[in-house]
């Protein structure tokens, strides 16, 4: 017990952990959390926030997400806050093919630099590593600088983005040495290009066609050959976005024969299917596609019986404009007078904006239909994330010594999801006109308040950049269920 008066006192709401649900008295001090007492408690503070009726969450952590399009660390993190989440962990690669000069390492510094000046919440990083790294340099260097954990393309090699996979093998046994962990998007490059230019010289260039490029064996032999190679080098393996039943199978026998295998899946994954894609055309096309309700409900099995680990979003911040230019530059885009809907749904960018809406689908779609237990919700996007990523447990956790980052969920407020309701640049929503019943209604970081009443209450420049611990990675229980 804390013999300094605590700053803040959050009293009689249902604390939620993975392994229950308690009506506990949650008191902070400066930035820790300093006492958790059940309730009613004989705690006193200089500020008393009544919970009685809400869920008391640890901030969740959004970690797969991409701020490097129309929406930066600013907006994109105010657009997080709004849903309940108070860490990030983006993914940063080098910008060689936007044409600005430097190493990865170096343009993770940069970010960092940047991140730390506008971001509204903390954040860590992943690095993304192509094909024209220098891996024997930069990976050793990354780690040192507390990015321990590095994804891999095995798909997009006419975007440049692929991984050779000489390099990606090295690129996991460098990893493995130090203690880091590598990541892949799980899709076979090479034959979804071989399909797209089947059906583009055959002129069948319409919205239809894309999940046909890219159907779900690729993305089954992908994660397979991903998990041989994390084998061989003895490297810890995270999958990000699961979207094929198939797969699910296929690396839970890697797990069950107690390789360090740990996977993601996405709101997305979780609630749309292709046919929001017929619906909305190049707005819907993201990578992996948008598969069929079979998928969907795979997905929400492998959560129930812990085969997924996590859940986060993919952000990528896009405006209507930006998704039909397929890529052009801003400037290009912001002279585009009219949205042409009829292209080739291959020239489409890929990417949506989902990390506002994600808690707000999971918790409908997952606790509110009886598909998770509240539990399981707080160890796939707040505790499981924290292990993974060596934060745990500043981050992820509500107990004593950890960074306070609480948020409080009222799951009887019901709200619309909708473009104009969200905090991001991006001007569509996939899940627009969604009903919930459930939503997070006020939430601090480390002692001070971000979002309250409807309102960030919190400015820029207090973020702080979160290096990730190989210990607390190397000590996450590996296998079938992180714990």
């Amino acid at each position: 017990m804390t013999s300094a008066i605590p700053d803040i006192l959050i009293a009689g709401g249902l604390l939620v952990n993975g392994s229950g649900i308690t009506k506990m008295d949650v008191a902070v001090l400066g930035e820790k959390i300093v006492e958790v007492a059940p309730h009613p408690s004989d705690i006193k503070a200089k500020r008393v926030i009544d919970a009685a009726g809400l869920y008391v969450l640890p901030g969740l952590i959004d970690a797969h997400n991409h701020p490097i399009n129309l929406d930066k660390m600013d907006s994109f993190t105010l657009s997080a806050a709004f849903g309940g989440i108070t860490t990030v962990i983006p993914f940063m690669q080098n910008m060689r093919s936007r044409g600005i000069e430097g190493t990865t390492s170096e343009t993770i510094d940069r970010f960092i630099e940047e991140s730390s000046e506008i971001s509204y919440l903390d954040f860590g990083v992943h690095a993304i590593l192509f094909g024209d790294d220098d891996v024997e340099v930069e990976v050793p260097k990354l780690i040192d600088n507390g990015v321990i954990s590095f994804k891999m393309y095995m798909t997009y090699p006419r975007r440049g983005m692929m991984m050779p996979d000489d390099r990606m093998l090295r690129a996991m046994s460098l990893a493995a040495d130090a203690g880091g962990i590598a990541m892949v998007h799980a899709e076979n490059g090479y034959c979804i290009d071989f399909l797209t230019d089947n059906f583009i010289d055959d002129g069948l260039t319409s919205r239809e066609y894309y999940a046909k490029s890219q159907p779900r064996i690729l993305e089954v032999e992908a994660a397979n050959r991903a998990a041989t190679y994390a084998s061989v080098t003895n490297c810890p393996l995270y999958v990000v976005h699961l979207s094929a039943r198939e797969v699910l199978d296929v690396l839970n026998r890697y797990r069950e024969e107690g390789k360090d295998v740990f996977t993601e899946t996405c709101p997305q994954y979780l609630d749309l299917t292709n046919q929001t894609l017929m619906e909305h055309g190049a707005l819907a096309k993201i990578g992996p596609p948008l598969r069929e309700r079979e998928d969907n409900a795979a997905m929400w099995e492998g959560l129930q019986n812990n085969v997924i680990d996590t859940i986060a979003s993919d952000f990528c911040g896009f405006s209507k404009a930006h998704k039909y230019s397929g890529g052009r530059s801003s400037a290009a885009v912001e002279a585009v007078d009219e949205i042409d809907e009829s292209g080739s749904i291959f020239e489409a960018s890929f990417g949506g904006n989902w990390t506002e809406q994600m808690l707000p689908v999971v918790y409908e779609e997952g606790v509110n239909q009886g598909r998770i237990t509240m539990m399981r919700l707080v160890q796939v996007m707040c505790e499981n994330p924290a292990k993974i990523f060596g934060l745990y447990p500043q981050k992820g956790s509500i107990s004593v010594g950890s960074d306070a980052d609480i948020v409080l969920f009222d799951p009887a407020m019901k709200h619309v999801l909708s473009a104009e309701a969200q905090h991001c640049k991006a001007d569509f929503t996939m899940f627009e006109g969604k009903e919930i019943l459930g939503k997070a209604v006020y939430s601090m970081q480390r002692g001070r308040t971000l979002i309250e009443n409807g309102e960030m209450k919190s400015e820029q420049g207090g973020a702080l950049y979160l290096p990730g611990d190989v210990n607390v990675t190397a000590s996450a229980p590996k296998g079938y269920k992180v714990e």
